[in-house]
């Protein structure tokens, strides 16, 4: 997807070919995977005849949360508990991104706590 909203409007070879830049994968590997983001609603597919072209449906943010929200969803089972653990306690944040991680979640708690407390 990363490929996709640089990209823009873009063939599966152009996207292929920037993809190399990366990671070595092959063409068809490449396809498939925008095939089933396409049919998880994330990328727009047009034929142009023997071309697929693609292009990204939502922006960056609306993708990243809704494929969080599908996750949570998913594969914890209606539980954040277990990412928000694996976040507050990752090693790839920086000071900044801790910092912002407690902001929002003492905000959260602020507009929870009833008024008087």
């Amino acid at each position: 997807m990363n490929l996709c909203w640089r990209l823009g409007r873009s063939t599966a070879r152009e996207i292929y070919e920037a993809s190399l830049e990366r990671q070595e994968r092959g063409y068809q590997t490449v396809k498939t995977l925008l095939d089933r983001i396409a049919a998880k609603g994330y990328l727009s597919v047009e034929k142009l005849g023997p071309l697929c072209v693609y292009e990204p449906r939502r922006r960056r943010g609306e993708s990243v949360a809704a494929a969080i929200d599908d996750f949570v969803e998913t594969v914890l089972d209606r539980v954040p508990r277990p990412l928000m653990t694996y976040l507050a306690e990752s090693e790839d944040l920086d000071e900044d991104e801790r910092r912002r991680l407690k902001e929002i979640l003492a905000s959260q708690g602020a507009e929870e706590d009833p008024p008087g407390d």
